[in-house]
């Protein structure tokens, strides 16, 4: 297989198994701290009225079952099970801002986590289908140009949101943790030089939303791999499961990478014709 699929079959093909990795990554990170155990996360079962001691034991529980959720996705998709992993992510999303973390950047930031299941259920065709087909085994309908012309539209709208919403923790939250990530690798982090990181990314989203051009999806996927690889350098081997948590913010680039590619494939073969 290539990175310049010049058929919607091979195109499909691509896409189909960048998402349900993309997916299945996110849950097998989160879930493993679930497992593990994560102070941070207590400020979230705080926010719903879950005593800490509760918390300590729901955590292992609710780790297992994403671990188990991305087991099942890679064995065989069923469309109920993407949409409970589409609205788990998206809950736990919308609970940082609840939990008073910082404000809706954590929100944006995690597009990378709650709309690639959406992205894999419209591959799927999941809005035509019978209550019966959420349930069973599926083979995804053929690929067609508008669904490639939608996928396209979500899939910059997703990096745009996770480049943002990073960018608002350099930017505005001046997030500690950055500072230690940049430090790590023998950079003069400072407040100052996140402030900048985080307003280069900020309008690196907003480019990607409205120029979404094949070269910048290569930048963004280099620059989100190297950043999110910084979790290990500054913490430890443990903090794999952070990046492999945000897989979405590479395998979403990975995606418009193939389309766009498909695209232009399609545009010289339109050209040729003419």
């Amino acid at each position: 297989m290539t990175l310049k699929p010049t058929s919607l079959p091979q195109l499909h093909l691509l896409l189909h198994w960048v998402l349900r990795i993309t997916v299945a990554a996110c849950f097998i990170g989160h879930g493993t701290w679930g497992v593990i155990t994560k102070e941070g996360w207590l400020p979230f079962f705080r926010s719903q009225g879950i005593p800490d001691e509760v918390a300590w034991k729901l955590m292992p529980i609710i780790g297992a079952f994403d671990i188990l959720m991305a087991i099942l996705l890679l064995i065989k998709p069923r469309r109920i099970l993407i949409v409970w992993m589409l609205l788990w992510a998206l809950w736990t999303a919308i609970l940082r801002p609840i939990a008073g973390t910082p404000g809706t950047w954590e929100f944006w930031e995690r597009a990378g986590n709650w709309l690639p299941p959406l992205m894999l259920l419209i591959l799927g065709g999941a809005f035509a289908m019978k209550m019966k087909d959420w349930f069973s085994g599926f083979s995804e309908p053929a690929l067609d140009d508008d669904k490639v012309g939608v996928l396209h539209f979500l899939g910059r709208i997703t990096i745009g949101l996770l480049l943002i919403g990073h960018g608002g923790f350099g930017a505005f939250v001046e997030k500690q943790m950055l500072i230690n990530h940049f430090a790590s690798i023998g950079l003069p982090a400072d407040v100052a030089f996140i402030n900048a990181v985080g307003w280069f990314e900020i309008i690196l989203g907003a480019v990607v939303m409205l120029v979404p051009a094949l070269s910048l999806m290569w930048f963004v996927l280099v620059w989100k791999v190297l950043t999110e690889f910084l979790y290990m350098t500054e913490g430890g081997l443990l903090n794999v499961f952070e990046f492999i948590e945000r897989w979405g913010d590479y395998g979403i680039p990975l995606a418009m990478i193939l389309i766009i590619n498909y695209q232009r494939s399609q545009k010289k073969v339109l050209g040729t014709a003419g």
